[in-house]
């Protein structure tokens, strides 16, 4: 059943989808998904001073965090910071769906390569960081 009113946050999360199974990022605390359309300049002599603009193409970087986990203590039901450090070298594209994965809510798919990944290691808990950055086109779709 989709998810009414407000939504809590800790609900949505970003999948990889492996081999058609949505497997989850291990340990997340927080995602979330910027997308953006470039606006072209067409301001002319005619424009009467004014700035006019036309719609261009949109992008889209998703962003994750989390607490780091070695790689053997993180089931396979979720993608470990190893897991995300190999697309990365590997330049390996992945599909993303940002979703609560719950049937008849919203997901957001699309294709993306990791761009970046940081560990931090403070006197603390060790945490990770990650952007992925979408590539081609962003689908609004309906969990089944």
């Amino acid at each position: 059943m989709a998810t009414t009113g407000p939504v809590n946050g800790t609900l949505i999360s970003i999948y990889k989808d492996v081999s058609g199974t949505l497997t989850k990022i291990a340990n997340a605390t927080s995602h979330s998904i910027d997308i953006s359309k470039d606006m072209i300049d067409v301001t002319n002599k005619d424009s009467a001073g004014a700035k006019e603009f036309i719609a261009g193409e949109y992008g889209y970087t998703l962003n994750v965090e989390g607490i780091f986990e070695e790689d053997a203590s993180v089931s396979a039901s979720g993608l470990s910071y190893k897991d995300l450090l190999t697309d990365l070298l590997a330049g390996t594209s992945v599909t993303v769906v940002m979703t609560t994965d719950s049937t008849g809510d919203q997901k957001l798919t699309g294709s993306a390569f990791f761009s970046s990944l940081s560990l931090s290691a403070p006197n603390d808990k060790a945490t990770f960081t990650g952007t992925l950055q979408g590539t081609g086109a962003l689908t609004i779709g309906t969990v089944a």
